[in-house]
């Protein structure tokens, strides 16, 4: 029984070390929408969070949360492929963590997600593909 908790409490760790070093990444988005198409992507993913000002082309905070971090977007291509770039732009951490990384985490996910999806109406391409780049961010 002591070994299937620890092994638990080990699991539990692991992903939220995981999570955390995840949310700290700055991620490049290769999409086939277009910069019209991909903005109204990020906008409509983000309608729930409050828009803020910030280093990005969008920047929002999720509402009603103490230390909410802010997750800044840019947006730059053509209008037949684009790449947006996602990072956390400020965010208070306690004891070298992240508050919020895990929700932080999620949103970023489901914005790739919805970048990437293949039935994005393309004009100009028979079929879409695209692929995503992680890169760390450096301060």
């Amino acid at each position: 029984m002591p070994a299937v908790l620890i092994l638990t409490a080990l699991a539990v760790f692991c992903t939220l070390v995981y999570i955390q070093a995840k949310a700290h990444q700055q991620l490049d988005v290769e999409t086939p929408a277009g910069t019209r198409q991909a903005s109204s992507i990020v906008q409509q993913q983000f309608r729930d969070w409050k828009p803020v000002s910030g280093p990005g082309t969008f920047n929002f905070q999720p509402r009603q949360r103490d230390h909410a971090p802010t997750l800044s977007i840019t947006v730059n291509g053509t209008e037949v492929s684009s790449t947006v770039t996602i990072w956390a732009s400020r965010y208070d951490s306690s004891y070298r963590g992240m508050y919020h990384a895990t929700l932080l985490w999620w949103r970023q996910r489901g914005l790739v997600k919805q970048l990437t999806r293949d039935d994005l109406p393309v004009p100009g391409f028979l079929s879409a593909s695209s692929h995503m780049v992680s890169t760390l961010r450096v301060s």
